[in-house]
């Protein structure tokens, strides 16, 4: 994609959202995020609060104060490296908190891959496929960072409904939801990045995950995001899904 079209496509999203081409220019400002928020509001019209699993830099979370500006925002970012930027991202922003942890199925410590790409970082190995298709993911470095489950946080996080629970955790969104099994009768809404080809070591793709969010009472609304590589081969997609009505 050359430069001049991604600068176009940035103004046409950015635009279409009603953020104005000034948010282009703000701490954490993200096309992929703002266009994902823009399609949940569709479906989603109010939130009361947003456990934000994988933050990075905060790109999720600012776009959310603005398309929810009424909801509490919980952003969970493991990197050492990474939360600093995080943290001075969203301080002008009071609906957010910062956690330098990540979430999972236990409490301790995990094993981590920081990738030289921060949004490839996992505690899954990158697969030969990402490599090839994503050089920039080649580098990795493994850490320990801390991990907690959902389910020993909730009552420090206190849910305010409606709650939508976002994982781009990189292959590691089941994990996460099975450390959030009772958390999740309090959630309204999922919204996480599953794949259609191996883009990590051991990571349940597309048919697994949805039958996994099914088992757990969720029925799928939309998609709501899509990357492909540069031949056009559908990689990944952002999947939303709510709570079923008993």
């Amino acid at each position: 994609m050359s430069i001049i079209f991604k600068i176009a496509d940035a103004v046409k999203v950015f635009l279409a959202s009603g953020r104005g081409l000034k948010s282009l220019l703000e701490k954490g400002a993200s096309v992929a995020s703002t266009r994902i928020l823009h399609n949940c509001r569709h479906y989603i019209p109010a939130l009361g609060t947003i456990i934000d699993a994988g933050a990075n830099q905060g790109q999720f979370a600012v776009a959310a104060s603005h398309f929810y500006p009424g909801a509490l925002i919980h952003s969970f970012e493991p990197l050492p490296e990474v939360f600093p930027i995080l943290q001075r991202n969203t301080c002008r922003l009071s609906s957010i908190s910062t956690y330098n942890m990540a979430l999972g199925n236990s409490t301790g410590t995990l094993e981590f891959y920081s990738n030289a790409y921060s949004h490839a970082s996992s505690a899954l190995h990158v697969s030969a496929l990402q490599k090839d298709i994503l050089p920039k993911t080649i580098t990795s470095h493994r850490i320990e960072i801390p991990v907690q489950r959902l389910d020993d946080l909730r009552n420090e996080l206190s849910f305010i409904s409606p709650v939508l629970l976002k994982l781009d955790v990189q292959g590691f969104e089941k994990e996460v939801l099975k450390g959030a099994v009772d958390s999740l009768q309090q959630i309204d809404y999922l919204l996480f990045e599953t794949s259609f080809v191996q883009m990590y070591e051991g990571e349940p793709l597309f048919d697994e995950m949805h039958h996994f969010v099914k088992k757990l009472g969720f029925e799928f609304i939309a998609p709501v995001g899509l990357l492909q590589s540069e031949g056009l081969q559908f990689l990944q997609m952002d999947l939303l899904y709510k709570r079923k009505k008993e």
